[in-house]
């Protein structure tokens, strides 16, 4: 009579299941990575679409001829802000409406009330205010500077002032929700 043996299993072997298990959470794993990769280049190149168009048309109609940065504000409708030296060395900031293609106005930034200035005179008149940010901006039809702070009652203030001067044109203030 022949004996039944049983296969002795290693202690290194696995179930099949737990290789499945494991298969299917890798998978997982890796198609949630190719996705994230995916959603974070879409929103990128949204977020600097029509950059080429405004510094192409900065450079063809104004006196800009060497670009050093292009940014967007999204205001009233969307401005590409395009900013650069000309040949005489002379800082300029076009304000481009990639829209209608038209440049809406060029103003020579020696011309403007600098961002450390406005810092300043921020922090000067509210030493409890926590500063966040200052971009260039158009607002009312102008170049402006948009000021983003905390003030002393803890709201998030959008501040927008004259690029020329720093005249106030508008002040938003939120109130955070108190947690």
């Amino acid at each position: 009579m022949k004996m039944i043996t049983k296969q002795q299993s290693s202690r290194y072997t696995a179930p099949s299941w737990l290789k499945w298990v494991l298969l299917i959470v890798g998978l997982l794993i890796l198609l949630s990575g190719c996705l994230l990769t995916w959603m974070y280049v879409q929103i990128q190149s949204n977020h600097t679409e029509g950059y080429s168009e405004a510094k192409s048309l900065a450079l063809s109609e104004t006196k800009i001829a060497n670009v050093s940065e292009v940014t967007s504000y999204n205001g009233e409708r969307p401005i590409h802000i395009v900013r650069g030296k000309t040949e005489s060395d002379e800082e300029l900031a076009a304000f481009i409406n990639l829209k209608n293609m038209k440049v809406l106005t060029t103003i020579n930034t020696s011309n403007m009330v600098s961002s450390d200035q406005l810092k300043k005179e921020l922090q000067a008149n509210c030493s409890s205010c926590s500063f966040l940010d200052i971009q260039l901006a158009y607002e009312e039809n102008s170049p402006a500077w948009e000021l983003t702070y905390i003030d002393e009652n803890q709201r998030y203030v959008l501040e927008y002032v004259k690029a020329e001067n720093g005249e106030p044109i508008q002040r938003f203030a939120f109130r955070q929700p108190q947690t």
